[in-house]
């Protein structure tokens, strides 16, 4: 993280615009005070669902995990990293983000900070947030925020690799500078040098420096900053003469707790923070009948030619870059966005793409309630279901009450089409303590036609440990229900979890522009544009009318918990549902219909184990099994994470599959994996995996084996 006192954005970038795009999920990272406590808010770009954390006994690590909810949008999804630097009382807290199952729909933040620190893991208000509370905290963050900008990762990180006695001696030169800054009358310089001295490791002079601090503050007429700081000492040191000294200074200041008090003020900062990664993915696959195998040529050597038997399945290099921008003073606060990979495909026939998942600027005003932020970005509720490029506009004009607008082209291409759509919504925020939400309309247009006109409403509920939300979408063109969906997390005081879900939304979401993909197949040549249609159809009813004809409907539901059995144990068990509806036959453009899926569920049951050997392992054993009309399967599989010191991070994985369906055929896969990541500096990360999948077919008799091996390796700087 660097710091500045100057603002300057490349607003140029924002023209420099790419094609559909890889996603990382973590938004952005937070700090707000509640209560006593500070919240560090993990916000992600699409709903999500917490399931369940576990802590390490060391208290300076966690793993949250949670689902990635339906959504329209077309997620390729990486990993992602972003770090809170820490500074007076705060730790530093670093938020990795990858997945761990389901296609990559299941996924685990792994969670580090600097020291020890007591706290909790939450669902957050609505279905896009994570939260982690960091107990007692709240006045160690007003300090943090108030009292001096937070330090750039590399200094705090940098001093523990000197040696102790290193450390003692500059903190006590910066402790001499204070006390003697302080007893001449100069306190700014006091409280400078205390700064210093407090960004330092904790050590000897640390305490003296923290009590310092707070009398320099106070001596200066700051009293709410002198109070910020004396808070701050009492959480680190309860006990002892000065505690007591910084006690009665409390008491004082508390007397005249009635006096009107200016607003703090915010020391404008600008920070600058992300990652920038590098990696290599291979991968070979081998495949071999039962028939070759018992036939004389099995003895042969394999030829390079040989491709019907084995096959480079993967041969590429991801470049992935994350840059987070922002500059915050009492009036207003600025941010600017880049994320983007590129991917270069080695194979012969490989194809390279730059694909960018984010590129805006964003700016708020704590003065006049204003909002706006331009550019690629994801969409944050109000209807817009794709990520776009274009604007949005927000206007607080009541303490509750919030106006929004949002204009944009879709990044998704669709074929010759073009589109572009508008809309409005109103936030309530907090109609209650616990009760917010939102209405919407929006407008889509495609080739100069209505492509969507939704009018919808998101409800949203938080109180102490249930989180809940809710989303209507009606399409007023097309006279049907786009989504209708309702989830929630609860999370009782043992850490239980439970958690519900229901999602029933078109698919696709229903929109003229389908009709595209579903035309007349005695057309000479399929059309590119809507516009093309229209003319043959002869109006936009009938294909609208073919529209809704070729729409089905997907319906999700889940039923899960997890719950504590001993100290160093968790059980968990989940219901899953999911049926895609029939689409009954429409003339010329389906005229055979598809049938539905049928019933399709899924019965999980997990054992959470942590600090069985160590103050960081933990160990997730699962058992599932999915059951449909034409096939049935069961998957165990077993992961864990272990850390050795400081550096070196193991995820050994096993997996084991078999599935039977309706015609006899059989299928087993055995998968085992070994993810290693070792940090050769504070912000830098070697990391590599190996995956080997051994499955075996036997289908009518003809039994098929093959071998398959996947591998990355690269690394990634945090900054």
């Amino acid at each position: 993280m660097r710091l500045s006192r100057h603002p300057c954005i490349p607003i140029a970038l924002i023209s420099c615009l790419a094609q559909a795009a890889y996603a990382q999920l973590i938004e952005d990272v937070e700090l707000r005070r509640e209560d006593g406590h500070a919240i560090a808010q993990i916000r992600f770009v699409t709903p999500v669902q917490y399931v369940r954390s576990t802590i390490a006994r060391a208290g300076d690590m966690a793993q949250a995990h949670y689902d990635v909810l339906p959504t329209r949008e077309h997620l390729e999804l990486i990993a992602a990293q972003r770090t809170l630097a820490g500074g007076a009382g705060m730790p530093r807290i670093t938020v990795h983000d990858e997945g761990v199952g389901r296609g990559d729909l299941s996924r685990k933040l792994i969670i580090r900070f600097s020291e020890p620190t007591k706290f909790h893991i939450r669902a957050g208000r609505g279905n896009r947030s994570i939260e982690i509370v960091l107990e007692g905290l709240g006045a160690a963050l007003d300090a943090a925020s108030a009292a001096r900008p937070s330090p750039p990762p590399a200094a705090p990180l940098a001093t523990p690799a000197a040696a102790p006695a290193e450390l003692d001696a500059k903190a006590t030169e910066l402790l001499a500078s204070a006390q003697a800054a302080h007893d001449r009358g100069d306190f700014a310089q006091a409280v400078e040098q205390a700064n210093r001295l407090l960004e330092l490791p904790a050590n000897a002079s640390s305490r003296r420096g923290q009590e310092l601090i707070g009398l320099s503050r106070l001596k200066m007429g700051d009293k709410a900053r002198a109070r910020s700081e004396f808070e701050v000492f009492l959480k680190l040191y309860p006990n002892g003469p000065d505690a007591e000294r910084v006690q009665q200074q409390l008491v004082l200041l508390g007397k005249s707790a009635e006096t009107p008090r200016a607003r703090p003020a915010v020391v404008a900062t600008a920070t600058t923070s992300g990652s920038a990664s590098t990696f290599y993915y291979g991968g070979q696959s081998k495949v071999r009948t039962q028939e070759f195998l018992d036939s004389p040529l099995s003895g042969l050597p394999e030829l390079q030619a040989d491709n019907t038997l084995s096959a480079v399945d993967q041969k590429q290099i991801q470049a992935n870059v994350d840059l987070n921008w922002r500059y915050r003073d009492a009036d207003k606060d600025m941010r600017f966005v880049l994320r983007d990979a590129y991917s270069a495909d080695l194979r012969s026939n490989g194809v390279n793409k730059n694909r960018l998942s984010a590129l805006y600027f964003d700016h708020k005003s704590f003065v006049n309630g204003t909002s706006f932020r331009v550019g690629r970005q994801s969409p944050t509720g109000g209807g817009v279901l794709y990520r776009f490029d274009g604007a949005q506009a927000g206007y607080t004009f009541a303490p509750k009450w919030k106006v929004n607008a949002v204009v944009g082209v879709p990044t998704e291409s669709l074929l010759d089409a073009r589109r572009h759509f508008y809309g409005a919504s109103l936030d309530a925020e907090a109609l209650t303590k616990e009760i917010s939400g939102s209405v919407y309309v929006v407008q889509q247009v495609i080739d100069g036609e209505v492509d969507r006109r939704a009018v919808g409403t998101e409800a949203r509920y938080f109180s102490g440990g249930l989180s809940a939300s809710a989303q209507l979408d009606y399409d007023q063109i097309m006279k049907g229900i786009n989504i209708a969906s309702v989830q929630a997390t609860w999370q009782l005081p043992d850490t239980t979890v439970f958690n519900f879900l229901y999602d029933r939304r078109a698919t696709p979401i229903l929109s003229l522009g389908n009709i595209l993909f579903f035309q007349d197949p005695s057309l000479p040549a399929p059309a590119r544009r809507v516009s093309d249609l229209v003319a043959s159809a002869g109006s936009t009813r009938v294909l609208r009318d073919q529209v809704k004809g070729i729409t089905a409907y997907q319906t999700q539901g889940l039923v899960g918990v997890t719950t504590p059995i001993s100290k160093n144990w968790q059980a968990g068990a989940d219901v899953r549902y999911t049926n895609i509806g029939e689409i009954k036959p429409v003339a010329v453009i389906l005229p055979q219909g598809q049938p539905s899926t049928g019933d399709l569920w899924g019965l999980g049951l997990q054992l959470i184990g942590s600090n069985l050997y160590s103050a960081r392992d933990t160990h997730v054993f699962n058992l599932s099994y999915m059951t449909g009309p034409t096939y049935h399967g069961t998957l165990l599989s077993y992961n864990n994470l272990s850390t050795f010191g400081e550096k070196w991070q193991f995820e050994p994985s096993l997996k084991y599959y078999t599935q039977n369906d309706s015609t006899g055929a059989t299928s087993k896969r055995l998968t085992p994996g070994l993810r290693v990541s070792y940090k050769l500096q504070t912000q830098l990360t070697v990391e590599s995996e190996l995956s080997y999948e051994q499955s075996e077919s036997n289908s009518t008799g003809r039994v098929e084996s093959s071998h398959r091996v996947t591998y990355y390796v690269g690394a990634r700087y945090d900054f």
